[in-house]
């Protein structure tokens, strides 16, 4: 094996270690593999099964699986099959997670490299806005003290919006996560001047939640992965009363904590901490591992994110744009400011630029697609350049008024021709991705795909 396949095999010794399968995304991810969901991975795999086939060792590459699934999918059980025969996948897995991956010194992974052993905590808030709270709050010493003696530092606190408080359409949902210290204070140290005002001035909130935890680090989970906190979290949610779980918190099992790993978040600031915060758009896991990161790219693209799939998007700032832009309201009659671009999730894209607005009657708003999302997402981020350019050239051909960047004032009938001319030029370039010229590997990825893709871009310069 070479050197990126040793480094697979050992990413995947490590979750074996921990008894956790793991998916084609966070192996792209650990490795900075150019397709972070893992597309191409296909023939570096088949390598590591025949070479622990040949030691003897137990199939490593069977606890590989999709998001969301517990087997692998068909097409990776060919090459599995093809080394080892017509196995009981379920058993081959039993045995993965049995074995002591210690034992084996070239799959053996540097210490420090990886998160074992953190505990993952649910509880709830109104709401979830680190910049400005950056604790989880306790209404008694005792209830901190339990914590503190149940927990570990570095603890992961997934935060679900109370049913019976918050905005509407995050009520109820698993919306952020939390690491935690076991550095502990008054409230009022850890909470801004603005929101501790706001909470104090507010008789449902005053004097609440005083005994205080810091939190080091933050993530918002991307909306589109937004679920129930009975769905995410059945037997944690389940094991007590909800008045319980948001007063002391309760600790997540193990299967439970891997589904909410395998989400998609980004990094948002935390209000006291010095930590660096990283926006790019990731799984949970990837983001908490101190592994290599993707290099990200070097073009005028870069929008915090790594590649593979992306949508494209268009947003619309609401509210009164005349007044936002000095002009008068004949001006802008018939018009809006958009925003055209792609990304991995639309919606954590608005809410990215919506965060560097002050909080007013101004917001950013998914115009399209509609519903999100309304299709499966373009296969990588070169695909969504092609629509991304297709709409800033129709948008500039019918001298809608460019407001800086991939900002422009349009006409509405203008908004939606743009939609069609991008989404048109990223299924051309989609087509030419998947029409099978040049070889395919088992993933499916055509090799010569990218140069067929620039040659769509090339007309519409």
């Amino acid at each position: 094996m070479d050197a990126l396949q040793f480094e697979i095999a050992r990413f995947l010794a490590t979750k074996a270690a921990q008894k956790r399968r793991t998916t084609y995304q966070q192996v792209g991810e650990a490795v900075g593999w150019n397709h972070p969901t893992g597309r191409g991975l296909g023939r570096n795999l088949e390598v590591i099964i025949y070479y622990l086939a040949d030691r003897g060792l137990p199939p490593l590459t069977t606890i590989l699986v999709k998001k969301g699934e517990r087997y692998p999918a068909e097409d990776a059980m060919a090459y599995i099959r093809g080394a080892l025969g017509n196995i009981d996948i379920e058993a081959a897995q039993q045995q993965v997670f049995a074995f002591d991956w210690t034992g084996v010194p070239e799959l053996a992974v540097e210490k420090g490299t990886l998160p074992t052993g953190r505990d993952v905590w649910l509880t709830s808030f109104w709401g979830f806005d680190p910049a400005g709270w950056g604790c989880i709050g306790f209404a008694d010493e005792g209830k901190r003290s339990r914590y503190l003696r149940m927990s570990q530092p570095g603890a992961l606190v997934a935060i679900y919006v109370t049913k019976g408080r918050g905005p509407d359409d995050l009520r109820g949902k698993v919306v952020g996560i939390l690491e935690v210290s076991h550095e502990i204070g008054h409230a009022k140290d850890f909470i801004s001047g603005d929101r501790w005002a706001e909470k104090e001035n507010n008789p449902e909130t005053r004097g609440k939640w005083l005994q205080a935890v810091k939190a080091t680090r933050a993530w918002r989970i991307v909306p589109e992965d937004w679920m129930r906190v009975e769905d995410l979290f059945p037997s944690s949610y389940g094991s007590a009363l909800a008045e319980f779980i948001g007063a002391s918190g309760v600790q997540v099992p193990r299967d439970e904590a891997e589904r909410l790993l395998q989400l998609d978040v980004y990094g948002v600031p935390v209000y006291g901490s010095s930590q660096p915060v990283d926006p790019t758009i990731q799984t949970l896991d990837t983001a908490i591992n101190p592994s290599r990161a993707v290099t990200p790219s070097l073009g005028p693209y870069w929008v915090g994110e790594t590649d593979g799939p992306k949508h494209l998007y268009i947003l619309e700032l609401r509210g009164d744009i005349a007044t936002y832009l000095g002009r008068t309201a004949a001006d802008v009659d018939g018009k809006s400011i958009i925003k055209v671009g792609f990304s991995k999730s639309p919606f954590a894209r608005r809410d990215q630029i919506q965060s560097s607005y002050p909080k007013g009657t101004y917001e950013w708003m998914v115009l399209r697609p509609s519903p999100v999302p309304e299709q499966a997402p373009y296969a990588n981020a070169n695909i969504a350049i092609a629509g991304e350019d297709a709409m800033k050239k129709r948008l500039v051909d019918e001298k809608a008024e460019v407001l800086g960047g991939e900002f422009f004032l349009a006409d509405e009938w203008l908004v939606h021709n743009t939609w069609r001319a991008g989404k048109y030029a990223a299924d051309r370039a989609q087509s030419v991705y998947l029409s099978g010229h040049g070889h395919k590997d088992r993933d499916g990825a055509s090799e010569n795909g990218e140069s067929s893709i620039d040659s769509i871009l090339q007309t519409l310069a």
